[in-house]
């Protein structure tokens, strides 16, 4: 008996003393050259919760002979299997090896089997899917007819004319037209382009996609069965102008959440129901506030409140039993940051990182 708690007590104490390694991604401008938009990514290390110093991994391109090329600013970033950033526009970057894999342009339907799928629409090539696999570290536009993408079918806003059309492709017949009335669009601050809204497919019969009034002062999320054309709405939100563009993430085959500004609301598909949240979804335990306040948002892990901080929800990303947070100060209506702030969980404090502005707020990394 003495032996076996001998062992449970080495045993205890070996995992008391290992050491947990994080990384966390960050993107800055590189202040001399703003006007080619040169992008430095790091990654700041931490051991056991505390902040030990950052390695650039490497400067990126954002603009090139006066156009976009790779931008870690536009959209959201994606990182898979801890090593590839996939950037909001469709760029790879490769972490390890710290090199650009893949500069050109897409939108991200999917990112599955160590591949990223493509779906491209090009003004001259036309409409097509595209794969970049990372075991063969090649892209390849897909010539396959049947290839699917993504589940669904070819449909697609027709934004040239106000208010949208929702326009349905079928396979060797002529278009057929959803819907002569599919909102305006996002209209994106200090932004030219309206970026597509939301186009969720449940199943091949079943989207859900965003109908913004003219006004951009509401959206309103409309189901649609192709096969009659019915529509049913699952609910209307009252919004405000934002900065960027909204978001949607998918939970599972009937659930998601879709972000815009502050606002995060959860689509049940099968329920035909929405619900506005007053928190983030938890992640690793960890959620925030939705909406701003006078004190900031509250941050809680476990549903227990942890801290009050102003900052944006796309600059909180938690890990295991870690959060970090892009912290501002607000002077009237101008927002500053200050630097970033770490949930020590040994500690159960948080920890300031001093740091020179973030341009995109990438990710965690176990390291």
């Amino acid at each position: 008996m003495k032996f076996l708690l001998l062992i449970l007590v080495s045993l205890n104490i070996t995992l008391l003393a290992q050491d947990n390694k994080q990384g966390l991604i960050i993107v800055h401008v590189e202040a001399a050259t703003k006007s080619d938009f040169k992008q430095k990514i790091y990654n700041y290390h931490f051991l056991n919760g505390h902040f030990t110093g950052r390695e650039e991994l490497l400067t990126v391109s954002g603009k090139q002979n006066g156009k976009d090329y790779v931008r870690t600013d536009i959209g959201e970033n994606t990182l898979y299997n801890e090593r590839y950033l996939i950037t909001g526009i469709g760029n790879i970057i490769d972490l390890k090896e710290k090199k650009v894999l893949w500069d050109g342009r897409g939108n991200v339907v999917d990112v599955r089997n160590d591949s990223v799928i493509y779906y491209i629409n090009d003004a001259f090539k036309g409409k097509y899917y595209a794969v970049y696999s990372f075991k063969t570290k090649a892209y390849t536009e897909v010539k396959q007819l049947l290839f699917k993408g993504k589940v669904g079918q070819d449909v697609e806003f027709d934004k040239t004319k106000q208010p949208f059309q929702l326009i349905l492709y079928p396979p060797s017949k002529p278009k057929v037209e959803l819907s002569k009335d599919a909102g305006y669009g996002q209209k994106v601050l200090n932004d030219t382009r309206i970026p597509d809204p939301l186009l969720w497919w449940i199943d091949e019969n079943t989207l859900i996609y965003a109908h913004f009034n003219k006004e951009n002062t509401e959206v309103k999320f409309m189901k649609l069965f192709i096969d009659t054309k019915q529509t049913v709405n699952l609910g209307t939100v009252i919004i405000v102008p934002s900065t960027t563009a909204a978001t949607f993430n998918r939970l599972s085959k009937t659930l998601g959440i879709y972000q815009i500004g502050t606002k995060q609301i959860m689509l049940d598909a099968t329920a035909s129901s929405i619900t506005e949240l007053q928190f983030t979804k938890p992640q690793n335990g960890f959620s925030a506030e939705c909406k701003t306040n006078a004190y900031g948002r509250i941050v809680k892990l476990n549903d227990k409140e942890i801290g009050k901080f102003h900052f944006q929800l796309k600059n909180f990303k938690s890990l295991a039993n870690m959060v970090a947070i892009v912290k501002e100060l607000l002077i009237g209506t101008e927002s500053y940051q200050q630097g970033i702030t770490v949930w020590n969980y040994e500690k159960k404090t948080w920890e300031k990182v001093d740091t020179e502005d973030v341009l995109a707020f990438v990710g965690w990394v176990k390291e």
